[in-house]
């Protein structure tokens, strides 16, 4: 998939309200919607479509960067909303473009944060937009302008633990006002619950009846928690995250990994919400 080597943003410091929607889906990127290897769509294309034409807001909610996920959204014709680098950041589609709100302190003083909690924890960290080349290359599965754009930080600070225990780092982070999350690929250093307040936002804004999460990684429980319909996709060796899982007690399991378990999942609620409106029509 062509990525864009940056993405022209307004910066946006308010919300307004929009149009109402009976239903929206909000959706992790990475081994979900997308396949995890090839970063493409697959058979959540025509899902995609199909909900876009029946009106229902296809929102991206990721640890990816803006400058990552603009090319994937205008591919699908995504032109709502997303929420990017694990709730740091709200983007809104306008006539101009995307127009970006901070919800978390920038990325550079994200650093300081990350040395903070290196001291507290006695661990050392790596912090991936400050890998070299090669190596984030290699721990991404990512190659080219998509590599560099992920290394566009702007609102978090994916890492890795060079040495040292997670949970001393999660306990170090908590008492600066932070939490460590676990993505696919990365542990994300954010502050705590902006995830979830992102998509309580934006869900308000919609207007939408029931809102569809699907998520595959630990990420994803703060906004998972929080949707009215659940679903995990399992993972490539076809089994759910266990942490995810047990965040996310009541949630649906897709019946297959990628995107092909998420049309499928995703198709099965549209019609069920399908049939349920018929119903109460017919009462």
């Amino acid at each position: 998939m062509e990525t864009q080597k940056r993405t022209a943003v307004r910066i946006r410091p308010k919300t307004r309200a929009g149009a109402a929607h009976r239903a929206a889906v909000f959706t992790s990127i990475d081994g979900t919607l997308l396949d995890d290897r090839t970063f493409t769509p697959g058979a959540s294309r025509t899902a995609v479509r199909r909900l876009l034409a029946a009106g229902v807001p296809v929102i991206p909610v990721s640890v990816m960067t803006l400058d990552e996920i603009a090319p994937i959204a205008a591919e699908l014709g995504l032109q709502h909303a997303m929420i990017v680098e694990a709730g740091g950041a709200i983007a809104r589609w306008t006539a101009n473009g995307w127009e970006v709100e901070a919800c978390g302190p920038p990325a550079e003083t994200l650093l300081d944060v990350v040395l903070d909690i290196e001291n507290r924890s006695g661990a050392s960290l790596l912090v991936y937009s400050a890998l070299p080349e090669s190596e984030a290359a290699r721990l991404s599965g990512r190659s080219g302008e998509m590599l560099q754009a992920s290394t566009h930080r702007c609102y978090s600070e994916p890492f890795v633990i060079e040495s040292g225990e997670l949970e001393d780092v999660r306990r170090a982070a908590a008492e600066i006002g932070f939490s460590v999350r676990r993505g696919r690929r990365f542990l994300h250093l954010c502050r705590a619950f902006d995830e979830g307040e992102a998509f309580t936002r934006l869900r308000a804004e919609l207007h939408c009846d029931v809102a569809i999460g699907v998520g595959g990684a630990a990420v994803d429980a703060e906004f998972l928690t929080r949707a009215d319909i659940a679903i995990i996709v399992p993972g490539p060796h076809g089994e759910p995250d266990a942490d995810l899982a047990a965040s996310v007690p009541n949630a649906r399991i897709a019946p297959a990994p990628g995107p092909a378990g998420w049309a499928a999942a995703v198709n099965d609620v549209w019609r069920s919400l399908g049939t349920t409106k018929q119903d109460a029509r017919g009462a």
